[in-house]
């Protein structure tokens, strides 16, 4: 599948993206931006950590709630939401 890979990776997307795979535990290197959080086994508490350590990752306070949501609803929220949100902030 094309797309996303063509397309060179910032580092600060790199950056979300770790964290990611760091909290859900899954290998960078089977993270890709289309994968949903629901896909990742993510659940509310997990968007809680990954909120914080980004907001700590990129020394910065998110004004919205965006990332406080329960992937098990909004099943189609991806890895690439995350790193669009995140970027307004970088």
């Amino acid at each position: 599948s094309k797309g996303y890979w063509q397309i060179p990776m910032r580092e600060e997307d790199k950056v979300v993206m770790q964290i990611i795979a760091e909290i859900m535990e899954v290998n960078d290197a089977d993270m890709t931006p289309d994968l949903t959080l629901f896909d990742l086994g993510a659940d509310e508490l997990d968007m809680v950590d990954i909120n914080l350590a980004l907001e700590q990752a990129m020394d910065v306070q998110f004004d919205d709630s965006t990332l406080l949501i329960n992937p098990e609803k909004e099943q189609s929220f991806t890895v690439q939401d995350v790193i669009n949100f995140a970027s307004d902030y970088y």
